[in-house]
Order: C-alpha cells, then structure tokens, then sequence
C-alpha cells in the first residue's frame, strides 16, 4: 500500500536531506540515491541551480514520502521503486536526493526535489493536479512491482481551521447551522 505525500522545503534544506541521508535511517548510505547532484553537496547544488534559475523562489525544494506497507517489500526494493519513480518524473529536469529508510515497521522513501530545474530553470508548481498525476505514477509503478496500492484514496477538502476548532470546542459555526437549516 504506497502512500505518497508532498510538502514544500523554504527553509534548512541542508537539515532536511541530511535527515534523509542519514546513515543509521539508511543502511549506512546505502539506499542513498542521488540525480544530477552529489550526496555530501547536494545542498549547495541545490542552490547554484537557483542562483541560475528564473528568479528567488520561497519554495527551495519538494520532500516527498512513498511509504509502503509493512513488510510487504524489502528496503532494496523500495529504494529501487522510489528511483524508478524519480527517473520516470524528475530525472531529466531536476535535482533529486531520495534515501530510503528502515527506523520504522513500514520502510519508506523521502525524495528531496530542487524546485528550480536545472535545464532552463523553471520551477516545479506543486499543486493538486501535479500531486495526482505524481500519485498516480506512483501507483503504476507499484503494481508493476506487485505491490499494493491505496485503490480508493480519500480526497477529501480541508476545514477551515477556525471552523474545525469551533467543532472541537462544540461552539455554533455558519456552515453548520446552513448544515443543519
């Protein structure tokens, strides 16, 4: 069951990939992969393709998580299906960090995207149609690998986080009293 998630990096890059890269999460680097960028400088490659690109952005990466479901692959095989993933969307515009983990009872892949591509320097626009279509290559490659895939995903719209915290307190909200009307 791949589960895939995106968040934006505007700040610490250098923290966050050598969070990913960490030897004791990592096998002692061995399911490290990188793409067009060094391991031990990706941080600063990151920032020359900035310096080169369309303009300062506040989004200096993308971190994405593939997790899967326990014991249903090694950590080999989740490092190669993380980098099939990366060469089939990212490998020929961008820099790409992925390290895969296995701290935890479900082994998982952080790829960390330089969000500035390093061809011509335009930036990668994460938004909910990007994240489907990432989601669903994902996906793809999974049952290729024969593994399991969330079929359903629940795609839900956030609450406002003033309305949700009127429910928590059981305080009166518009929507809920249209809801109700």
């Amino acid at each position: 069951m791949a589960r895939t998630e995106i968040h934006p990096i505007s700040s610490t890059l250098n923290i966050a990939i050598d969070y990913i890269i960490d030897p004791e999460k990592t096998d002692g680097q061995k399911l490290c992969s990188t793409y067009e960028c060094t391991l031990q400088c990706a941080a600063m490659d990151f920032e020359d393709v900035h310096m080169q690109g369309t303009g300062r952005t506040t989004v200096l990466a993308q971190h994405m998580i593939q997790s899967f479901k326990p014991g249903e692959v090694t950590p080999e095989e989740a490092h190669q299906v993380g980098c099939e993933f990366i060469e089939r969307c990212f490998a020929e515009d961008f820099e790409v960090v992925i390290g895969t983990h296995t701290d935890h009872a479900h082994i998982h892949n952080h790829i960390i995207l330089n969000s500035v591509s390093f061809v011509d320097g335009h930036k990668f626009q994460s938004t909910p149609a990007s994240f489907y279509k990432l989601r669903e290559i994902s996906d793809e490659i999974c049952r290729a690998h024969h593994l399991s895939v969330i079929d359903d995903p629940k795609t839900r719209k956030a609450k406002h986080y003033a309305e949700w915290k009127a429910e928590q307190e059981y305080r009166p909200t518009i929507r809920n009293e249209i809801r109700r009307d």
